[in-house]
């Protein structure tokens, strides 16, 4: 079975998770749960709290990202002085 499989979903108001990955596999998780399913009418009160938490995963997980690539520009422009 794979990772995300094993990702639990928080609340919303729950804390980010501080790993990277932990995030992203619980960002996969939430995803995973949102396919859509023709044999089961969406319900709106069960995909609300996914969204928010997935909303609030992807910008930490693109914060993340975004701080590791300011790492390496910074890296690159002290090599190349």
């Amino acid at each position: 079975m794979s990772e995300t499989t094993h990702a639990a979903i928080r609340a919303p108001e729950d804390p980010i998770p501080s790993k990277f990955a932990e995030a992203y596999a619980e960002l996969q998780a939430i995803a995973e749960r949102l396919k859509p399913n023709t044999t089961k009418v969406p319900d709106v009160d069960e995909i609300e709290p996914l969204v928010a938490r997935a909303q609030a995963l992807a910008s930490h997980c693109e914060e993340r990202i975004a701080a590791v690539k300011r790492m390496l520009d910074q890296q690159d422009k002290g090599t190349n002085v």
